[in-house]
């Protein structure tokens, strides 16, 4: 399945450009310090695909992502263009390849267990998706909460983990919601 390219890249490579990755070395116990998490500041933006003319919402998130010590900028992008939603995940580091469809990834939210799940890979290879109700699912998970942590597992190798600080989600994903038709929970309920 391919989705088209929208006009948030140049929005995109702007904030990259700007904003350098915080990245540190993990904690003698192996976790992320949270002092190097970026402060959550979703960018949410109206959009257009310029291949079919139709408008939308995006809602844009930077993070880290780390393997072996090494640390480079992430992005996580919420887009709904009519009824559709979808979330990609992009980081410069990643090596999928682009003929696979699943890739098992685990998350955590605020620091709790990480519970298994799959994510389709991106048609260039360089990104992680997930589309319609399972885009909606993880989105509305993500309100109320401070830190979502997610890591690609890979047969012998060591985790890519991604850290986002995604305090904020029930406001910055609101115009993505009202764009996918789909409601958010309110904010009493989402802390639940």
């Amino acid at each position: 399945m391919q989705y088209p390219r929208h006009i948030v890249s140049p929005a995109l490579a702007l904030l990259a450009w700007t904003i350098p990755a915080n990245a540190a070395a993990p904690e003698p116990d192996g976790e992320l310090a949270v002092a190097t998490l970026p402060v959550a500041t979703w960018i949410a933006v109206e959009t257009r695909d310029h291949a079919t003319g139709e408008t939308g919402a995006a809602a844009i998130l930077l993070g880290v992502a780390q393997e072996r010590g090494l640390g480079w900028q992430a992005v996580l992008r919420a887009a709904s263009f009519g009824r559709p939603t979808m979330v990609r995940i992009d980081s410069p580091a990643f090596a999928l390849h682009p003929g696979a469809t699943n890739v098992a990834v685990t998350a955590s939210l605020d620091g709790g267990p990480f519970r298994p799940g799959a994510w389709q890979v991106g048609g260039d290879g360089k990104g992680l998706e997930l589309t319609d109700e399972a885009a909606i699912a993880f989105l509305v998970g993500l309100y109320g909460k401070r830190e979502l942590r997610l890591a690609v597992v890979r047969p012998l190798s060591v985790p890519f983990v991604l850290t986002f600080a995604v305090a904020g989600a029930e406001h910055g994903l609101a115009l993505v919601a009202e764009r996918g038709g789909w409601a958010a929970p309110a904010l009493s309920e989402a802390r639940h």
